[in-house]
């Protein structure tokens, strides 16, 4: 703990805007405590030493290679789903897509109730009265 406190000078033109006392010739009768905004109670600060700076140094080097290393699997993982989606993006046009030489179903050939489900399957509307070739025409606009 200090012994020695601030007080505002009675003659700051000559002893400049504070003067250095022991706290136990403090009267504050007669005294008036300088704040320049240091705590008189608190210990001063202590420098680190050599050893703690290193330690610290140490430290922060050491989490540097732990965010490096979550930085290198961050990226890994982000390359292994951008392969991924590329694999399902390519699934999913060649399930999608007309299979190279297939040949159209024929028409023609299929009776009223299978030219509504191919209609229906591809959520194509028709009136239900629609005859044969109104329903092909329908199925070979699609």
């Amino acid at each position: 703990m200090n012994t020695t406190i601030k007080v505002k000078s009675t003659h700051p033109t000559s002893q400049g805007p504070y003067v250095i006392i022991e706290r136990a010739d403090f009267n504050p009768e007669v005294h008036e405590k300088y704040d320049d905004g240091t705590d008189d109670d608190a210990a001063p600060a202590r420098l680190p030493t050599m050893a703690e700076l290193l330690a610290a140094r140490e430290q922060l080097l050491e989490k540097e290679r732990e965010l490096d290393a979550e930085r290198d699997r961050l990226a890994g993982q982000a390359a292994a789903n951008e392969a991924e989606a590329q694999r399902l993006a390519s699934e999913r046009a060649a399930l999608t897509a007309p299979a190279a030489g297939a040949v159209p179903p024929d028409y023609s050939t299929m009776s009223k109730d299978e030219l509504h489900a191919a209609l229906t399957a591809k959520s194509i509307q028709f009136p239900a009265a629609a005859n044969k070739a109104d329903l092909i025409a329908l199925l070979t606009a699609a």
